[in-house]
């Protein structure tokens, strides 16, 4: 196999800031594949490297020969599993290989995962048979993708009695902790530990500033007292027409009352005003609800991520 044209070196915190945002955004990422979600891979690279609490991953930033960014690795040696995005041109075998062999080596000396873990696309079937090459076992479904147009109207339905359906106010200190508690408990389970509140509301501020606020619009359900109850955020890639919906979520107290409905409408009709032509979603295999709530908005599933396995001789 060829050399890769790649070389990396760790992520660097604020110097590699904007060469992130530059690498993440639809002109350099889309190649007629909707499947790259930009959204998810722009905030978490970001997010994610500057505070993990204690599960901070490895970043790495491949550059090529002049110094251009040209693919992204984050290895997470809490769980054992690692993943990547490279730009077009460079997602090739030779890039791959690179990218997993030093994923799988830091995983075995730096982790004591049995496993090293990462996942692939059914319907990309270059990637999934790079992966068995490189000795890797499906494992089984992580989760679905979904996709509906936007070009018919967009039915929203009324706001649940005593909620107002509207877009959360970034500049507004009391609204962006509220949110951020929202996603707390909408998808830890149990009592969280006061870090890990701490660290998700200081986790979306970061996400406003870098992801531009402008093109990701954060839909909420809020109650009179300001109480967020559930949320959709948007991110709206105009250069291809493309909206995605990333996260999206409800208090556990304020379930079953059509809230995720609500919002996520609610995001849909703001993405076509925008001059969205079609909404993709990712949501885990095993989360029927959410997929319930997708369907009911005119989500189909299209593709489904698969996990993969390699196993270590230790």
């Amino acid at each position: 196999m060829p050399p890769c044209p790649l070389s990396p070196r760790p992520f660097a915190g604020d110097p590699d800031v904007e060469a992130l945002h530059r690498f993440f955004q639809p002109e350099r990422q889309y190649a007629g594949d909707v499947r790259w979600a930009f959204g998810t891979s722009l905030k978490s690279a970001y997010v994610n490297s500057f505070e993990f609490l204690n599960a901070a991953p490895v970043v790495q930033m491949w550059r090529d020969a002049g110094g251009e960014l040209q693919a992204v690795s984050r290895i997470m040696l809490d769980t054992g599993s690692w993943f990547h995005q490279a730009a077009p041109a460079y997602r090739s075998d030779e890039v791959r290989h690179a990218i997993a062999r030093q994923a799988r080596d830091a995983l075995r000396l730096l982790s004591d995962q049995p496993t090293c873990r990462t996942v692939a696309y059914e319907k990309d079937e270059a990637a999934a048979s790079f992966l068995e090459s490189e000795g890797y076992e499906l494992s089984g479904v992580a989760e679905v993708f979904m996709e509906r147009s936007l070009e018919a109207d967009i039915e929203t339905p009324p706001a649940p009695q005593g909620c107002t359906i509207c877009t959360l106010d970034a500049d507004d200190p009391d609204e962006v902790f509220e949110r951020g508690d929202a996603q707390v408990d909408a998808f830890l389970e149990g009592q969280p530990r006061e870090e890990v509140a701490a660290w998700m509301t200081r986790s979306l501020r970061h996400q406003l500033g870098y992801g531009r606020p402008e093109r990701f619009p954060l839909v909420v359900a809020m109650e009179p007292n300001g109480s967020v109850l559930a949320f959709a955020d948007t991110c709206l890639d105009a250069r291809n027409q493309i909206g995605e919906f990333e996260p999206v979520g409800t208090r556990k107290q304020a379930r079953r009352r059509g809230l995720a409905r609500a919002v996520v409408s609610q995001g849909l009709a703001l993405m076509k005003a925008a001059g969205m032509k079609q909404a993709v979603v990712r949501t885990g295999i095993d989360n029927a609800a959410a997929i319930a709530t997708y369907r009911s908005v005119g989500f189909e599933i299209t593709d489904r991520l698969l996990s993969y396995r390699l196993h270590f001789e230790r």
